[in-house]
């Protein structure tokens, strides 16, 4: 085809129409594209103070449950000191106890000797009861509220026991030094006591006047001399042993004695040597030596075990007394021990309390059971 022969339409393509056309008909003018809406961003703040609150509390209770955890801890090591006082208190009965006896009984040799073996066991059971003592006011703040009665009731037994050892040793010290004396005083005196029944038999065989009457005299002069002498070395051997009583009195009397009897062995000499003048003189010499010895013998007490006695009582008197106040004070807390323990209280023949435990031996085992303290867990 030619071009003649296209048809209506065909061929490039036509420009559009504007304005400046000379078209006959306006067209619109074109419209400027609308960016997109962006969507409206959600309320965060009521969101972030839930979150704050939820992290607050987490906090919160972990520090709780951290703060019950320590709590515990420090519970527990609370009641393990006490349960370590509680056993020093125990092991320090062993000597406590042992000093009981001994400061009850009645002073002998045989006491004496106990009381040397317990003297050097004092320390070691005071410082078991002080160390007691710091256990329990180290455990006392962080103790459950259910062991504090008895820590306490542990604390004035542990004090009382203390006590009750301090005072021993005044005590115990004297115990030894008047079993020293007792023993050869009394044996002393019952020699001079013999002595005088020999010397009374001697006089009464003198005064038959015979040979065979004073040479019987004699023999019995010599043998009180021997007892006379022998008690003299006993009472210093007591005056040794315990220096505070004073055996000057018995001494001064054996010195005596002896010496009448030395006049009636020379009396006895002169009358088997024919001398009945100087016989005579010396019989009346040895009767007022032995007048003024009756006189001495009035003056003196009965047994020297009452000078013992005396010189122990200004010397140990006081600490004996102190030591029952603190023995009673001691019976008191075991039984608050006990009590809280459960166990029944144990009496001596006395019926007075004296400081032992459940088994007979020292404070009840340990604190009273409480609730699990765990159950937080």
């Amino acid at each position: 085809m030619t071009d003649q022969e296209k048809p209506d339409g065909a061929g490039a393509p036509s420009r559009p129409e504007t304005a400046g056309s000379d078209a006959g008909g306006a067209t619109a003018p074109p419209v400027a594209a609308q960016p997109p809406e962006e969507p409206t961003p959600p309320r965060t703040g009521p969101r972030i103070a839930l979150i704050a609150i939820t992290v607050i509390a987490v906090a919160m209770l972990g520090l709780a449950l951290w703060f019950q955890h320590e709590t515990r801890k420090e519970q527990q090591a609370a009641v393990a000191q006490l349960d370590e006082a509680t056993a020093l208190v125990e092991r320090a009965d062993e000597v406590v106890l042992e000093v009981d006896e001994v400061v009850r009984a009645e002073i002998d040799t045989e006491l004496g000797a106990r009381a040397e073996q317990l003297e050097p066991r004092l320390p070691s059971a005071g410082e078991d009861l002080a160390t007691a003592i710091r256990l329990i006011e180290r455990s006392r703040p962080n103790l459950p509220e259910g062991e504090l009665d008895y820590a306490d009731a542990l604390r004035e037994a542990a004090d009382a026991r203390l006590e009750m050892l301090e005072k021993a040793e005044t005590i115990l010290e004297f115990n030894i030094k008047a079993a020293a004396a007792l023993e050869p005083a009394l044996e002393a005196w019952g020699l001079v006591v013999e002595a005088g029944s020999l010397t009374v038999e001697a006089v009464e065989e003198y005064n038959k006047l015979t040979r065979e009457g004073v040479t019987r005299s004699s023999e019995l002069t010599g043998e009180a001399e021997e007892k006379v002498g022998r008690a003299q070395e006993l009472f210093s051997e007591a005056a040794t042993g315990f220096p505070e009583t004073d055996f000057d009195a018995y001494l001064e009397y054996c010195d005596e004695k002896l010496a009448a009897i030395e006049i009636s062995k020379q009396a006895d000499v002169a009358f088997l040597a024919d001398r009945p003048q100087e016989a005579n003189t010396l019989s009346a010499r040895y009767n007022d030596a032995e007048r003024e010895l009756a006189e001495k013998a009035a003056e003196l007490p009965a047994s020297p075990a009452e000078p013992i006695a005396d010189a122990y009582e200004r010397h140990a008197g006081e600490a004996t007394e102190e030591y029952f106040e603190a023995r009673a004070r001691a019976s008191e807390a075991d039984g608050r021990l006990r009590m809280l323990a459960g166990v029944e209280a144990v009496t001596d023949e006395d019926d007075d309390e004296v400081p032992e435990g459940e088994d007979g031996d020292g404070p009840a085992d340990g604190p009273p059971e409480e609730a699990d303290t765990d159950s937080g867990e």
